[in-house]
């Protein structure tokens, strides 16, 4: 309940100052989901999906150079088969072992129209955006525990509180 309430908090944050600043909201989502799906907690977490939102953004970029350089009809085809394969490949060795980040990364590069700036900025907002309410979320449900002893925390909060210790 205290990661919802914090998430939530710094959603509605982000998606209010995010075009004061020519960012993409949607964006943002997408790397505060790869922060979350990563799934290692605190500092890792940040670590990995970071890295891995980067890669993504410069395999989705390669294809795309790649791509209008080639001179013949498949070329887009035949380049994003052997840039995912690379992706992939990318995804077993440390520190990018999240293939999921790697294609968050390209396919959000895919969908600003190759505006690797903004993009890169929105997806780095979006793992902050998720580190930040998974540390709030722990202050709340600190915060909790000390206005209300002995009261347990809806759900699984305690255990994911001292997971992410």
């Amino acid at each position: 309940m205290a990661t919802a309430l914090a998430t939530g908090l710094l959603s509605g944050i982000w998606t209010y100052i995010a075009p004061l600043f020519g960012l993409l909201i949607w964006a943002g989502f997408a790397g505060c989901t790869t922060f979350f799906a990563v799934g290692t907690g605190r500092w890792r977490a940040l670590a990995t999906a970071t890295i891995t939102n980067v890669t993504g953004v410069a395999c989705g970029m390669v294809i795309l150079v790649l791509a209008s350089a080639a001179d013949f009809s498949a070329g887009m085809a035949i380049l994003s088969g052997i840039v995912t394969t690379i992706m992939v490949l990318l995804g077993s060795v440390k520190p990018m072992n999240y293939t999921p980040g790697i294609f968050v990364g390209a396919f959000s590069t895919f969908a600003s129209g190759g505006d690797w700036f903004v993009i890169t900025i929105s997806l780095l907002c979006g793992v902050l955006l998720g580190f930040f309410s998974a540390e709030l979320g722990m202050k709340f449900a600190a915060l909790y525990r000390k206005l209300a002893p002995g009261k347990a925390l809806a759900g699984d909060e305690e255990k994911k509180a001292k997971a992410l210790r």
